[in-house]
């Protein structure tokens, strides 16, 4: 059996790697031309919410969407009860600095499920099935643990950092809004930009979503896969 394919394209919050997670999954369905052996699935971070009800969202999220606070559960902000936190992290350092600078916090349930996505996206991988990883690698033992898993299943690997400068970055993240987890607390972009690259990964192609369209950067990570996949193996970082 020919070695599956794993893309995975790493970003900041509101970076547009989700958007372009989508375009790239699109166009390599075209390319497949009805092929399903030679179609990608597409995975992601926030499949975290996916497993889990909205009333273990953080309240912060829940004020934003409009939702009704009656009808969770009753707890106060931040008491451990919410699968995930955004957490003030405006005195760490960071090459951004300023506040707010927001950095998401998972509860154990919501890191175990983490954990299950990443063995998940492993076994899709090792079975055959082509997968785009749309992540937010924020923290370096996710970093880990995904590599892990990738190495294991026998994929050949494609890395794609996507980087954004950081006006643009605040601009799309005080505008977004336009679906269950579309919107988030200002500074989680800020935060997540300085950390998600942090951590040694060494990318066979980059984009930048500030500086070309989502098109070129479809592009250029096409031209990557046909020049340079190679078998899935530990990368520096890891």
């Amino acid at each position: 059996m020919t070695a599956s394919v794993a893309i995975l394209v790493n970003g900041a919050s509101s970076s547009g790697k989700s958007t372009l997670c989508r375009a790239l999954q699109d166009h390599l369905t075209e390319l497949a031309d009805g092929d399903p052996a030679a179609a990608y699935g597409l995975v992601a971070f926030d499949d975290i919410a996916l497993l889990l009800s909205d009333r273990l969202f953080p309240l912060s999220l829940v004020r934003l969407q409009g939702g009704d606070i009656n009808r969770q559960i009753s707890r106060e902000p931040h008491d451990g009860r919410a699968a995930w936190e955004y957490v003030d992290d405006s005195q760490a350092a960071g090459r951004h600095g300023g506040s707010p600078r927001l950095r998401l916090e998972l509860h154990p349930l919501a890191r175990r499920v983490l954990t299950g996505l990443h063995r998940s996206w492993g076994q899709h991988l090792s079975l055959g099935t082509n997968l785009i990883i749309d992540h937010f690698l924020q923290e370096q033992d996710w970093q880990q643990e995904l590599l892990a898993q990738l190495g294991a299943s026998g994929a050949r690997v494609v890395l794609v950092g996507v980087h954004c400068s950081l006006a643009e970055l605040e601009q799309r993240e005080s505008g977004r809004g336009d679906g269950r987890l579309e919107e988030r607390p200002l500074g989680l972009a800020r935060r997540s930009d300085e950390l998600c690259h942090s951590h040694g990964l060494s990318y066979d192609v980059t984009v930048d979503t500030s500086q070309e369209s989502t098109a070129e950067s479809v592009l250029r990570i096409l031209e990557q896969l046909q020049g340079s996949l190679r078998p899935g193996r530990s990368r520096r970082g890891c």
